[in-house]
């Protein structure tokens, strides 16, 4: 029978080192070609909408379509229906462990400072995947709200044990960082590429819309190696791309895609003093073979309420 799975139950058997784990070896099989990525599409239906996307994990034997209010996880050597689960915490997790397997293979193995620019929900997960694969000693957060980055930094520097501090300006969140995640629902960028300093990794997280772009020109074209999670689904996506290929200072071929990098197909720092920038837009296999994981586990726990199917 089939197992429903609620936030909380993902939450408990889903800590961000295994996500990213998991989402390490996820990439190690789509370099083998046995995973199939659907694209995310967004619907209007009357006064509603959904958004929909998937994927099929085959050594996981899992496909999965996520809709905006659930996740269907099927068995891909039966057909069955395997479980049914609340999409909100297994995508919060996943997506900053996404952002840890680039991590892991763009920056410098002793990378210790951080320049967070952005405080809200999503930059938990990012932080926590960023301490899983890195010696971490100092994040240094910055968000136009001065309350918000203050609490945000107290409240991560108890959760994760390193120190959180809050800074007034991109710049100084920039300034000495050797990994600058943005997480960010803005339309125009949030920092100037120029202030980037030789060897950075960059992670675009917060933008999965055209409309919308977090890094500059600047730090594309200062990128020694710019990385997509799938390059179908940021070419819809992915605005700051989208538009500097529209103004001919990028071109899609010039892009790599994580399963590339973690394969060991293309290499994930060309040198030490290249800056490299990864562009998240959050992808359906992610959610699939994160989903197979949760419920295998939960089956071992004997956690999740049966269903009637």
């Amino acid at each position: 029978m089939a197992l429903f799975l609620t936030n909380d139950d993902v939450r408990r058997l889903l800590p961000m080192g295994e996500c990213v784990t998991v989402l390490e070896e996820l990439f190690m099989q789509e370099s083998r070609g046995s995973v199939e990525n659907l694209p995310r599409q967004r619907f209007r239906f009357g006064k509603a909408g959904a958004t929909i996307m998937g994927g099929t994990v085959l050594e996981a034997q899992a496909h999965a379509v996520r809709h905006s209010t659930a996740t269907l996880l099927y068995n891909t050597e039966t057909g069955r229906l395997d479980a049914v689960l609340e999409p909100g915490t297994l995508a919060w997790i996943r997506t900053g462990a996404a952002s840890g397997v680039a991590v892991k293979h763009m920056s410098a193995p002793d990378a210790s400072v951080v320049g967070m620019i952005g405080t809200g929900r999503q930059a938990i997960t990012q932080i926590e995947a960023i301490c899983a694969v890195r010696p971490v000693k100092t994040v240094k957060v910055f968000s136009r709200d001065a309350g918000k980055r203050e609490s945000f930094a107290a409240e991560m520097a108890t959760r994760l044990g390193v120190s959180v501090v809050p800074v007034a300006t991109t710049e100084e969140c920039i300034r000495g960082s050797q990994i600058v995640i943005a997480i960010t629902s803005a339309r125009e960028p949030v920092f100037d590429g120029a202030l980037l300093e030789p060897g950075t990794c960059v992670v675009a997280a917060g933008s999965n819309s055209w409309m919308k772009r977090e890094v500059d020109d600047t730090t594309i074209q200062r990128s020694a190696l710019v990385v997509v999670d799938n390059l179908e689904q940021a070419q819809i996506e992915c605005g700051e791309l989208i538009w500097a290929v529209e103004r001919g200072t990028f071109r899609w071929r010039q892009a790599r895609e994580l399963h590339q990098v973690v394969s060991g197909e293309v290499k994930g720092r060309p040198s030490a003093d290249a800056i490299t920038l990864f562009e998240s837009q959050g992808i359906g296999i992610e959610d699939a073979a994160a989903s197979a994981y949760v419920l295998q586990k939960a089956r071992a726990a004997g956690i999740g309420l049966e269903l009637p199917f």
